[in-house]
């Protein structure tokens, strides 16, 4: 989701409490999107990928991880006399307790969407979603920046953030029984949402290959599409691969990954991507290499 729906959705469930708590919990919820500063890194080395966008940071350990160590800063920063906080333990425990619960709603409402979120790492590099989002929202976007807009030109007041609230309540709630609806018409498959709102992909398999399918809420499916797993690659060679950084970052930032010899080469890909039918993640879609190894 965007930052400013993060933001709003802290400052809609603190209620009532104290407006230093729920600044602590605004910092709490926009901490794991920094990550979006360490693509300079990760985008240069493989062995990186981890820190990319929805990286570590959106994993449970590592988003606790970043609110202690901001809510340290900030204490050292009350210390030395850069901010000025109420001083009581009371305080700086709530305080601590309130940038953490932001960091872990900010992945809680993550999970909503595609293509998911490392939960368990370090444990696992595997990415967790309920799927009910197509990765962004644009309909919790456009409401969260249309309340912003409100409330700048004073056509809205801060009471006025629990009608932003039950909208972004129901918009979630719309989208999990809708793919509840989608789950039990196409069970066993993978069913990803598309920013259509009644439009959906759709992902079968067999030992063999994949079948896509974009599919429409009110005229069923209406195109399909089949990729070989492995077109003319062995598992050795696949094995061969699983090591290499390149592959494990393509494997980490792709929906599915398909195999085929191509002049010698071997063409890893994830078809979704690569057809355009997903743009998001936009960038390490497909890698080439000349495997394979001895």
């Amino acid at each position: 989701m965007d930052i400013l729906t993060h933001a709003l959705s802290v400052i809609f469930l603190g209620g009532n409490l104290d407006i230093f708590l729920v600044c602590f919990g605004v910092v709490g919820t926009i901490l794991p999107d920094m990550d979006i500063l360490m693509h300079r890194f990760s985008g240069r080395d493989p062995r990186l990928y981890i820190f990319s966008h929805g990286g570590i940071t959106h994993s449970i350990a590592g988003s606790i991880l970043i609110a202690i160590v901001a809510f340290s800063t900030i204490c050292l920063m009350q210390l030395s006399g850069i901010l000025s906080l109420p001083a009581e333990p009371t305080f700086r425990i709530l305080g601590a307790g309130m940038i953490v619960g932001g960091a872990l709603l900010h992945i809680t409402l993550d999970y909503l969407a595609c293509p998911g979120i490392p939960l368990f790492f370090p444990l696992s590099d595997k990415k967790y979603t309920l799927g009910i989002f197509p990765g962004p929202s644009l309909f919790l976007t456009v409401v969260s920046v249309v309340f912003l807009v409100l409330l700048i030109l004073g056509f809205a007041g801060a009471a006025d953030i629990y009608i932003w609230g039950i909208v972004f309540l129901g918009i979630i709630a719309f989208s999990f029984i809708k793919k509840g609806l989608i789950a039990c018409r196409f069970r066993g498959k993978e069913k990803i949402p598309t920013f259509h709102p009644l439009h959906w992909i759709i992902v079968s398999e067999n030992d063999l290959e994949y079948t896509i399918s974009r599919y429409s809420v009110t005229g069923g499916v209406y195109w399909e599409s089949t990729y070989k797993k492995r077109d003319g690659v062995g598992e050795k060679e696949i094995e061969a691969l699983a090591g290499d950084p390149e592959m494990k970052r393509l494997r980490y930032s792709s929906y599915l990954v398909v195999f085929e010899r191509k002049e010698g080469k071997i063409r890893a890909y994830d078809p979704l991507r690569v057809s355009g039918l997903i743009f998001y993640p936009a960038d390490y879609r497909e890698y080439v290499t000349e495997l394979p190894v001895p």
